[in-house]
């Protein structure tokens, strides 16, 4: 099985960016790392696409990259730097540039007729990140409502990082509120495995 990680810093996680089978530190890596034990079976290779500060605009950009490996499945995860370069370079992205990017993503991946697996981009409730709040709300449900028309599985990683951190304190998933600590990143490997589990 061929699995492609598309995204932004979380998939990116510190890997060699001139080699895509490079899985860096995160989440990428862990997934493998379980994968390859569970299903002996199974000869995965496995690529991370991830590049940190990436937003919908340049992962549009550079989607052919992905298709050109011609990926089984692909887990597309990216948004929380739309909202980011808000505050960081007052560069706005509206909810109709976001909906137009992302869904042209999608229409690029299918064409390679992979499997896609959407990951929702999260912000936990840290510091001065509750100022994301309100946008990435607006482009989580945008990336819902595709999913929802597209068939396409999701991942309710804001939904699930939010509720779980009403009992354990949010930067034990995200120091930041972005970025996934090791455990962290041991949550979302083992909800995207939940997810490939239905077709291995």
């Amino acid at each position: 099985m061929k699995l492609a990680f598309f995204g932004d810093s979380i998939t990116e996680a510190g890997r060699d960016l001139s080699d895509p089978h490079d899985l860096g530190e995160g989440y990428v890596k862990i997934a493998a790392g379980k994968l390859r034990p569970l299903y002996p079976d199974v000869e995965f290779d496995i690529y991370n696409f991830g590049v940190g500060g990436d937003r919908t605009v340049e992962l549009l950009a550079r989607v052919g990259e992905v298709v050109a490996v011609a990926p089984d499945v692909v887990v597309l995860e990216v948004g929380v730097n739309d909202v980011w370069r808000r505050f960081t370079h007052e560069e706005i992205v509206s909810e109709e540039q976001f909906a137009h990017n992302y869904s042209a993503i999608l229409e690029e991946l299918k064409k390679c007729g992979a499997k896609i697996i959407l990951i929702e981009p999260y912000v936990l409730d840290v510091k001065d990140k509750r100022r994301f709040r309100p946008y990435l709300n607006t482009y989580i449900a945008v990336i819902r409502e595709l999913a929802r028309r597209e068939g396409l599985p999701l991942v309710p990683l804001d939904e699930i990082f939010n509720g779980v951190s009403q009992d354990i304190k949010p930067e034990e998933f995200a120091a930041d509120g972005v970025h996934p600590t090791h455990r962290g990143c041991r949550y979302i490997a083992d909800l995207i495995i939940k997810e490939l589990k239905k077709d291995l």
